[in-house]
């Protein structure tokens, strides 16, 4: 390979200075927040990042020889990615920022930066150093990392990481206004919408991390902040805006001591500060009064114009003073966490035979209220409420035992047992003390009437003991057939100041096995059945089996197929509850690479989330489904009851295919489609399929080319498409399509 002319020496130095610099302050926590963006995470959860996004295979081909970049003592490696996208998108914008939200602009896609000790004397403040980055210039995710070391003195690693969450759903939590409503005033959006920002800044350090006594420092910080929408539950649902900004800081602290080459015991103290000064405030103030006074009726209007409300407006457009509204109501609620914890950890192999391993751990946390304020100024008819102000405190501590022991004995050198025995113990005690003065009234336009304070101390706490026990015995049959069995029992305790005493025993049989026919097929099985004399909550099982089935065959060396098999059953027969759920999921895998040239990865999965639970409602008017109550709906003064049916198969499928058709050229190419057909029991006349019945397609093509030595081109094509098969409702529609190219050059140098 032929060597590209290089710069003069001096410029050369300034370049690798700056570019060194840069990289490191880019890989550190003090990284530049991306500009310009108003939208979301990446693509969901269940498709992958966008191809542009991750770093190609060929990148590490054009590295220069450590010969060429020894500077200052160090062989130093850079790289930075430098490009951008181009979209075009059509459609529903709110849910195409909700799922990808990716946008057009400059980025600094990736750089890298590493720097190797190559002196014969030991350098002042490290020896290694590496640093990576990708995401600045305005994508929703960046992330950067800092990690050094010196030898055996210290290790240290930092990591900053932003996110932006942005979700849009215009179904989530939409009143869904009919179009027979007089007046129809359609909600288009969701008034539940949250946009917000998170920094993520985790700092660790070890010194002499090779030594008997080694000792761990680390600090953690988290912020989330930025605007969210959301209602409050008093007369038409008021629109509120949520001012949202809460922190985490984490300090921690370990020491390790080891013993012996075979024994380790740790000592670890966290202390966590949690500060929480999200507030709202009142929004979507846009009708007047007849006194010209600024006045909203919020988004739920089914109950703007209940009696004494003939219509919301009069015949000029000013808003009925009789009518539920808002003139007013903000609430602030600054909670403060501090959550000491100290955990002692050991494990020791000394005995012959024997391996232990311990942890106990005990947390004491409190959390106030000190200054909890809400203040209401409209009406809300149904109870003549013209004003109120709440004002209050409150205090909840959680003190938490947690503990477990395993012990594992090799009793020949096919035969070994194990037990573990965990003990966990919490309590909650909880104190406060609210004072609320309401004022009467029943007009908009008449001044607070007589107030009525009422002041309610009140007291709460629930505790819980769960005692486990696993007991299993391994048995190595043959080389190739590995046998374990066993038996798990729990005992919980829950108790609560209701006076619920609720005592649960649960037995669980345990099986697995590991078998290798032939040296080219594996297959692992897990088998787990429990019994429960009794249920906390509705949904918590009183039987549930889980079977695990994994194989892996390589049927050539080229070609390698998986599968797995994951079901859990679970159900509760009491008579007013009558659930039963399961999760089955089904996934098979293949992978071919036959030649350098060419790869190919094929993925498939099927998972169908099922539960059906009595529920009981009340509706106006009736659903088509409505059933005649049961008792136990009756009793709650609920009239219609619902088999809580829900029903989710979803699938799922990837297709990827590599290609090296010659030695400067590299392809990837895809496609993945998640696609959903479930269904619900309808308790709400204006319900929609909405996300239950959709599908979500994302081909892509990635293309890169090696110009010259340390130069890369890449462009990247990706396409997204999202659409739900039944109805929108009175709503927006939600399907977009979306179409994102990138393209970049990378320089190593």
């Amino acid at each position: 390979m032929v060597n590209p002319v290089p710069p003069p020496p001096r410029l050369r130095q300034e370049v690798i200075r700056t570019f060194a610099i840069g990289a490191v302050l880019l890989g550190g926590s003090y990284a530049v927040a991306a500009y310009g963006q108003t939208g979301s995470p990446a693509a969901p959860a269940t498709l992958p990042p966008p191809v542009a996004a991750a770093p190609s295979a060929s990148q590490n081909a054009t590295l220069p020889t450590p010969s060429d970049n020894i500077r200052f003592g160090y062989t130093i490696h850079q790289s930075i990615e430098f490009g951008g996208h181009a979209v075009s998108q059509s459609g529903s914008g709110a849910m195409y920022d909700t799922l990808v939200d990716i946008q057009s602009g400059p980025r600094i896609l990736a750089s890298s930066l590493s720097m190797q000790w190559a002196g014969k004397n030991h350098p002042l403040l490290f020896d290694r150093l590496s640093s990576s980055s990708f995401g600045y210039g305005g994508d929703p995710n960046s992330v950067s990392t800092l990690n050094f070391s010196k030898g055996k003195l210290y290790d240290f690693r930092g990591t900053f990481r932003r996110d932006r969450q942005y979700s849009d759903y215009d179904l989530l939590a939409n009143p869904l206004i009919p179009p027979t409503s007089n007046p129809f005033v359609s909600v288009f959006n969701s008034p539940h919408l949250f946009n917000t920002v998170r920094r993520m800044t985790d700092l660790d350090l070890t010194l002499e991390p090779v030594s008997r006594i080694s000792v761990r420092l680390g600090y953690a910080h988290i912020i989330s902040q930025g605007p969210s929408f959301s209602t409050v539950h008093e007369g038409g649902e008021g629109l509120l805006t949520q001012f949202w900004r809460n922190g985490t800081d984490t300090w921690t602290a370990g020491l390790d001591w080891k013993m012996d080459p075979h024994s380790t015991v740790s000592y670890d103290q966290t202390i966590l500060h949690y500060k929480g000064d999200t507030r709202w405030a009142l929004t979507g103030v846009n009708n007047v009064l007849a006194n010209g006074a600024p006045v909203g009726l919020g988004v739920d209007l089914s109950s703007v114009w209940a009696s004494p409300c003939a219509a919301p407006f009069n015949s000029s457009g000013v808003v009925n003073p009789t009518c539920n509204a808002f003139l007013g109501y903000s609430r602030s609620a600054p909670t403060r966490t501090l959550a000491p914890t100290e955990q002692l950890r050991f494990q020791s192999a000394s005995l012959p035979h024997f391996t232990m391993n311990g942890r106990v751990l005990y947390s004491a946390t409190t959390s106030t209220l000190n200054n909890y304020n809400e203040t209401f100024n409209g009406l809300t008819s149904r109870s003549s409420l013209r004003e109120s102000v709440v004002t209050g405190a409150a205090r909840a501590r959680r003190i938490n035992v947690n503990g477990d022991l395993s012990m594992t004995w090799q009793i020949t050198p096919k035969l070994a047992t194990t037990n573990l025995y965990d003990f966990w113990d919490f309590r909650v005690p909880a104190t406060n003390f609210f004072t609320e003065t309401d004022y009467a009234g029943s007009s908009l336009l008449v001044a607070p009437g007589k107030a009525t304070t009422t002041s309610t101390p009140d007291a709460q706490f629930l505790n819980q003991k769960t005692k486990t026990n696993t007991s299993l015995l391994i048995w190595d049959v043959t080389p190739r057939v590995r046998l374990d069995g066993g038996f798990r029992y729990r005992s919980r305790i829950i108790t609560d100041a209701g006076g619920d005493f609720v005592p649960i025993h649960e037995e669980w049989g345990l099986f697995g096995a590991a078998l290798r026919p032939t040296s080219a097929l594996r297959i692992n099985l897990n088998l787990e059945a429990m019994y429960a004399d009794m249920s906390f909550t509705r949904i918590s099982p009183r039987q549930m089996q889980h079977y695990i089935v994994r194989t892996t065959y390589k049927a050539r060396s080229w070609l390698l197929l998986n599968g797995t098999m994951n079901i859990r059953e679970s159900r509760d027969n009491v008579q007013t509850v009558q659930h039963l759920d399961h999760n089955r999921d089904f996934s098979f895998g293949a992978s071919v690479s036959k030649s350098e040239r060419w790869s190919l990865d094929l993925n498939y999965s099927y998972d169908d989330v099922f539960s059906r639970t009595v529920e009981c409602y009340a509706s106006t008017p009736a659903p088509p489904t409505a059933t005649t109550a049961p008792a136990v709906c009756i009793a709650a003064a609920t009239p219609f009851a619902s088999t809580g049916y829900y029903n989710a198969p979803t699938q799922f499928a990837t297709l990827s295919v590599v290609l090296n058709p010659v030695k400067k050229l590299h392809l990837t190419g895809g496609y993945r489609v998640s696609a959903v057909r479930g269904s619900t029991d309808s308790i709400n006349i204006r319900e929609v399929p909405g996300s239950l019945q959709s599908s979500f397609h994302s081909p892509y093509v990635n293309v890169t080319y090696d110009l010259a030595p340390n130069w890369t081109w890449k462009g990247d094509y990706n396409y997204y498409g999202y659409g739900e098969a039944g109805p929108s409702g009175p709503t927006l529609p939600r399907s977009f399509h979306g179409n994102v190219c990138t393209l970049a050059v990378r320089y190593a140098f």
